[in-house]
């Protein structure tokens, strides 16, 4: 690696870790001030960590960490090393960044009302939405439930990992209300995970809409196995011809979620030679999945 490329690299990753802060920091302060003294279980794996404080008066930051650690190993043995270690930073400091909070004190929002509990709900719901957000953005999450929606997609990757997320996140709220015996505290869950996706889709400028991609190259062949096998999509290749120079090129198109924007950008950054652009904001209709069993037979016949 060029050192030019080795410095942007280095200062990348500074800035991802520096946002995987704000993040982190958003999302223990929330649970801390708004979500524990409302009673009610937010989404994912935070939602599991609040029934079992309910239960038990353990603070949630250890059962976090308790029940990310198996997921984390069966994560590093199948899914991007990078990917893995931002979760494993984030789980550690967002676990005990609760316990210290308790241990210091800290300030909580106490609602005296159902009033209180909504602005509670709602505020937690922008919180986490926020930290989402900015995790995916740089290429990460918050761990939990994501690690299960990844390993799913890895052997499934026709399968949508929003519907993976939301049957799961649903069965928790479930749960919740035989815990805490109360409708309110699942309609408070329901309402801070609506508030939650409406946050973490506006950081992402509309991730559920499709991305529109456009690659002029002179070798598409360099970039065909990126896209079918590390980006898990399909493209079409038609021919050009450069109006000034005449010379003759090839036009790589494809449509992608949004979300898979950062991992994308970051496999063409290894072809220079390539000149990108897309259009966001694209609705998609008809075959758009990805079919693990004709990438195979593509993989095949290319090794071949």
């Amino acid at each position: 690696m060029k050192n030019g490329q080795l410095k942007n690299k280095i200062k990348h990753e500074i800035v991802c870790a520096l946002l995987m802060l704000c993040a982190v920091t958003a999302s223990f302060f929330s649970l801390w001030i708004f979500v524990m003294p409302s009673d009610f279980a937010p989404s994912g794996i935070d939602g599991v960590s609040m029934i079992l404080n309910e239960i038990t008066g353990i603070n949630p930051g250890w059962f976090k960490l308790i029940i990310n650690v198996p997921l984390m190993v069966i994560a590093w043995i199948f899914l991007k090393r990078r990917y893995v270690i931002y979760i494993i930073v984030f789980t550690i400091i967002d676990s005990l960044g609760l316990v210290l909070l308790e241990n210091v004190n800290f300030f909580q929002y106490i609602p005296t009302d159902i009033g209180g509990r909504l602005i509670a709900s709602l505020s937690a719901g922008v919180a986490l939405g926020f930290c989402t957000g900015i995790m995916i953005k740089i290429g990460c999450s918050t761990g939990g439930i994501d690690i299960i929606a990844g390993l799913v997609n890895l052997k499934k990757p026709h399968v949508k990992i929003e519907r993976i997320i939301s049957i799961i996140c649903y069965i928790i709220i479930f749960c919740s209300y035989f815990v805490y015996h109360d409708l309110n505290s699942v309609l408070l869950s329901l309402l801070q995970i609506v508030v939650f996706e409406v946050t973490s889709s506006f950081m992402l400028k509309n991730t559920r809409y499709a991305v529109e991609v456009k690659i002029v190259t002179k070798e598409p062949e360099k970039i065909r196995e990126e896209i079918l096998f590390k980006l898990n999509h399909s493209a079409t290749v038609v021919e050009s011809k450069g109006m000034y120079t005449g010379e003759q090129n090839y036009v790589v198109m494809t449509v992608i979620n949004s979300i898979d924007i950062h991992n994308f950008m970051q496999v063409m950054k290894q072809h220079p030679e390539t000149f990108v652009y897309f259009s966001d904001g694209v609705r998609v209709q008809g075959d758009f999945h990805y079919h693990s069993e004709r990438a195979s037979l593509i993989k095949t016949n290319i090794e071949k």
